[in-house]
């Protein structure tokens, strides 16, 4: 494989199969709603939404390093299937501890999934190509955040309850198992002979030393941010729309996605040529800007305006953070420190939802909307502050 060949079929597989799940995310943009309405809590639906998150939490902090190239195929299968599955048991699952389980097992799936793909990931990408991988695999990162919320809108009249769309997105992902079961040969042929290069799993004191360094502590702090943001937006805009007598929620996503999308398409070269600390400072002020008008907006006349700064903002993230950790890292950490960031989201992403859910229980939509402003803010402070880029090594920088 030429070194700076990019769009590889390992590189578009691993987008496809990444997308598939990540549609299994997304479809759940009603689930707080749907929640509710069995009988659930504000607080209780929260919990739920978050134990996703939460049980894979636990498997990346327990499990990240013992997913390697020669094993990712495996893992991934497996975690496939129980995606699968768990999308057909949200047809049954209508109590409180039934719901509790099948969060926990398709959080595990989701897992195996990602955890698998990032392993992948990194160890095909060009290094001097970093930034531009990135942001082509956070399209299909984002892609079911445009598409799904819209579509689901649509098909929600035509059936008796959102879980058969639930079951329906998951079987998205069968079609992945032919890639997955093509990508067996190519990584053991072409990418195993870079886990021979390195001297077996990497010890736990030198994992340590390598997540306690200070720009990869600083670059994973604010990787969660954005993801407490994300998913607290996400999971919560559609409550409150509909406190606002706004119609049609759904649409702000496909609005915001679809600019972070062309963002990311079109603009990928700029992560590589521009300052990547101050893309990511940036997109924290404007989407700080997105909470307050959402704050002060008088009329729904103002949400498609809002929308595209926050896909403005939320589009110009992501892709340094992960090009600063991969550039940050040496050769054997970079699966681990990619599984890391994906941890981070998933912390992000149970806060997000929990604490959201608690704020506005406690004191209101307006409350929240000021609270994210400002965590946005200070996570741009903050950046500038530290400035990882000051800190990557000559040998791995571009």
């Amino acid at each position: 494989m030429p070194k700076d060949n990019l769009l590889t079929f390992e590189f578009l597989s691993l987008c496809f199969i990444t997308f598939a799940a990540v549609c299994n995310v997304s479809v759940f943009y009603n689930f707080h709603l749907y929640l509710q309405g069995i009988g659930l809590s504000g607080k209780e639906a929260g919990f739920i939404i978050g134990l996703y998150s939460l049980s894979a939490m636990v498997l990346y902090v327990t499990a990240s390093q013992l997913i390697r190239l020669n094993n990712s195929v495996f893992c991934m299968l497996a975690g496939i299937q129980l995606v699968v599955g768990c999308g057909v048991a949200y047809l049954f699952a209508q109590q409180f501890w039934a719901l509790v389980i099948v969060r926990i097992v398709n959080g595990m799936g989701m897992f195996l999934v990602m955890a698998s793909c990032m392993v992948m990931l990194v160890a095909i990408i060009p290094q001097e190509k970093s930034g531009l991988a990135f942001s082509l695999y956070s399209v299909a990162l984002l892609l079911p955040y445009s598409i799904v919320p819209a579509v689901s809108e649509v098909l929600l009249p035509l059936v008796d309850k959102p879980t058969t769309i639930y079951m329906l997105t998951a079987c998205l992902l069968l079609p992945a198992v032919f890639l997955v079961m093509s990508l067996r040969t190519r990584v053991r042929n072409r990418f195993l002979d870079l886990e021979k290069k390195r001297v077996g799993i990497p010890c736990r004191n030198s994992e340590r030393k390598n997540l306690l360094r200070r720009p990869v502590v600083a670059i994973l702090l604010v990787n969660g941010i954005y993801f407490i943001i994300f998913s607290s937006l996400f999971y919560l805009f559609e409550g409150f729309a509909l406190a606002k007598g706004m119609r049609n929620p759904g649409y702000f996503f496909t609005t915001q996605m679809g600019v972070m999308i062309v963002i990311r398409l079109l603009g990928g070269r700029i992560f590589d040529k521009f300052s990547k600390v101050g893309l990511v400072s940036i997109a924290f002020i404007l989407t700080g800007a997105g909470f307050v008008l959402l704050r002060v907006m008088p009329n729904q006349t103002w949400l498609l305006p809002i929308s595209v700064l926050f896909g403005l903002g939320m589009g110009l993230c992501i892709p340094p953070l992960n090009s600063l950790m991969y550039l940050n890292t040496n050769p054997e950490f970079r699966g681990y420190n990619a599984n890391m960031m994906m941890l981070v989201l998933h912390v992000g992403s149970f806060m997000g939802s929990f604490f959201g859910s608690w704020i506005i229980d406690c004191s209101g939509y307006d409350h929240f909307l000021v609270i994210a402003a400002i965590l946005a803010v200070g996570a741009a402070g903050f950046f500038l502050a530290v400035n990882p880029a000051n800190e990557i090594p000559m040998s791995l920088g571009n």
